[in-house]
């Protein structure tokens, strides 16, 4: 009876959560276009007024050497943010390589020790796995 409830109440709440993220995409999908629309009216308004000043051609050529400066700037952006994570990708590995020497150290130092950490890792485990049935 009572899992029955508890799986009950979860399939609501999991129908709910996707109801809503499918609601919430179709939004952000509309407001993108929306977006779009906007960016290529924004981009026809400063054609023809650049246009005036400087014919058409001109015109043309300067909205697409800002177009291309905006993309090169978004290509340096991302290759930066990148390197960083590429890094720090590094920087973890390093690390947890060194804990791995280090334990490793340990263990072949210390066989004892590892033998008392393993042991109370297991009977930490046990213990916890009985507590656990007792409460259900």
């Amino acid at each position: 009876m009572m899992l029955s409830l508890i799986s009950h109440l979860i399939s609501g709440s999991i129908h709910n959560t996707v109801a809503r993220t499918k609601r919430n995409g179709i939004f952000v999908a509309i407001a993108g276009l929306l977006f779009l629309t906007a960016y290529g009216f924004a981009l026809v308004a400063a054609a023809v007024w650049l246009a005036g000043l400087y014919g058409a051609i001109g015109a043309a050529i300067l909205l697409a050497a800002g177009a291309l400066l905006l993309g090169i700037i978004v290509l340096v952006v991302m290759m930066i943010m990148s390197r960083q994570e590429a890094q720090r990708a590094r920087d973890s590995r390093a690390s947890l390589d060194t804990m791995a020497a280090a334990a490793l150290h340990i263990v072949k130092s210390q066989p004892l020790l590892t033998t008392a950490v393993a042991a109370a890792f297991l009977l930490s485990n046990l213990i916890g796995k009985d507590s656990r049935r007792d409460r259900d």
